[in-house]
């Protein structure tokens, strides 16, 4: 298991290249209510990762970065795999095997968005932003 960091910490000055996947869309089951944790809902997710693609620019080969394809079909099989009471959880479970997924990664942002819910309002959706940083060796 990888050590990750609850906050992002950078210094002034500090980079990091990114690699963006946006709108990732999950039919999944996650939720405290009945309903939930029996019908699939819709969950949307924006990921940044936050690492160096030096030598990806440098090579130009794919084992030198992040291969996006497979890391998307890991991010889908771990949101259906085992379903949690709260969206804070399967957030926190992505970015772990994402991190596990890949030791290039140094930061995960992840947003993960309930595009559909039990709450009775008119919304797009509602959703939690979590920012974690791989603790060094």
């Amino acid at each position: 298991m990888v050590k990750i960091r609850k906050r992002k910490i950078c210094s002034k000055g500090d980079f990091m290249d990114q690699i963006l996947i946006n709108g990732l869309r999950v039919m999944a089951r996650h939720g405290y209510t009945k309903e939930e944790k029996i019908m699939e809902q819709e969950f949307e997710m924006d990921i940044i990762l936050h690492c160096s693609l030096e030598q990806a620019i440098e090579t130009d080969k794919i084992e030198h970065t992040v291969e996006c394809g497979e890391l998307m079909k890991l991010i889908i099989q771990t949101l259906k795999e085992e379903p949690y009471q709260l969206i804070e959880k399967a957030a926190q479970k992505l970015i772990e095997n994402i991190f596990d997924y890949s030791s290039i990664i140094n930061t995960v942002e992840l947003t993960l968005k309930k595009t559909q819910s039990g709450i009775l309002a008119d919304f797009d959706s509602v959703g939690v932003r979590l920012i974690r940083v791989r603790e060094p060796k």
